[in-house]
């Protein structure tokens, strides 16, 4: 029969200088053994302890910074709501004004007036395509499944509205060039001495129709461009003395009769007030006078229909 194995005990002698008296103590290395093992579970279990207490702390901090992430994406939601409630109130309110505008120029049916409606933007749901109220955007209402972005919609209802005004902007010109090409002034300063229409003719005597209006004035007189134009002719003719004719496209071609003097050329272009000659007597003339002559596709028409302002 084998003997159990013998356990080992340690001395530990502690000596006093003080007392030169010394102190013993006998300690097995069993009981070493289990302060080893009881020290290093204490140790085990405080570090355990002081790594989840560390744990917590981080993760109170990563929520707090995350409450905080979220108060201020909770801000700007707010804040991009009531933008887009902002632009949503603009946008009708152009939607109404440009159909106006179309109105107005003639682009449109005023009927479309009554579509866009008079009591002002509605901030709800707009239907007929346009988009959501912001409202969507609010803590705990999220967009329904299947519904455009509302920046989608909103930037879908400004390119309608873009490309309307462009229309708009298109024909406005349009309209300008139009007005600009309109002889609407008078081409000089004088006394009405021929009208449009039959008259009696100063050399024959007998009734003629007078395709034009006689200006008499004084020899030497500007006479101007009254619209913009390219000079087609400037040129001697045998009835008309020195003739200038000026394209002003749109249909309407003007002429210029009995000048002493050009100050134009063929292919220049002109514009509205620029001095194209000057008054005379050249040709079959009675007098210093502008034969005006205002052509619309070909035909003659009275040139007083066209001009707006006073002599």
């Amino acid at each position: 029969m084998n003997k159990g194995k013998k356990t080992r005990h340690y001395s530990v002698v502690i000596v006093s200088d003080a007392t030169l008296t010394n102190k013993e103590f006998t300690v097995s290395s069993k009981l070493i053994k289990n302060a080893v093992l009881g020290f290093s579970f204490l140790v085990v279990f405080f570090g355990f302890i002081l790594f989840h207490y560390l744990t917590i702390t981080l993760d109170k901090q990563k929520m707090k910074r995350l409450e905080f992430d979220a108060r201020a994406k909770q801000q700007k939601i707010g804040e991009m709501a009531a933008t887009i409630e902002v632009l949503n109130t603009r946008l009708k309110n152009m939607e109404i004004y440009k159909e106006r505008i179309m109105v107005a120029t003639g682009l449109t049916s005023p009927l479309a007036l009554r579509e866009v409606g008079s009591g002002g933007p509605d901030t709800s749901i707009v239907t007929g395509g346009d988009f959501a109220a912001p409202s969507v955007l609010a803590p705990g209402n999220p967009p329904l499944k299947n519904t455009p972005p509302v920046t989608t919609n909103i930037r879908d209802k400004a390119q309608r509205i873009e490309d309307s005004l462009k229309t708009v902007e298109k024909y406005v010109n349009q309209q300008k060039l139009h007005l600009a090409a309109t002889p609407a002034i008078w081409p000089t300063r004088g006394i009405l001495s021929g009208v449009f229409g039959n008259r009696l003719h100063p050399f024959t005597g007998r009734y003629e129709f007078h395709n034009a209006v006689d200006i008499a004035t004084q020899l030497g007189n500007k006479v101007i461009a009254p619209a913009d134009g390219i000079v087609l002719v400037a040129e001697p003719r045998d009835y008309y003395g020195n003739m200038i004719i000026i394209d002003h496209g749109f249909g309407y071609v003007t002429r210029y009769g009995h000048l002493s003097g050009f100050n134009v050329r063929e292919g220049q272009r002109v514009k509205r007030f620029d001095v194209i000659g000057y008054v005379g007597t050249t040709g079959r003339s009675n007098g210093p006078h502008l034969h005006y002559e205002v052509r619309y596709y070909e035909k003659p028409v009275n040139p007083l229909d066209f001009i707006l302002d006073n002599q």
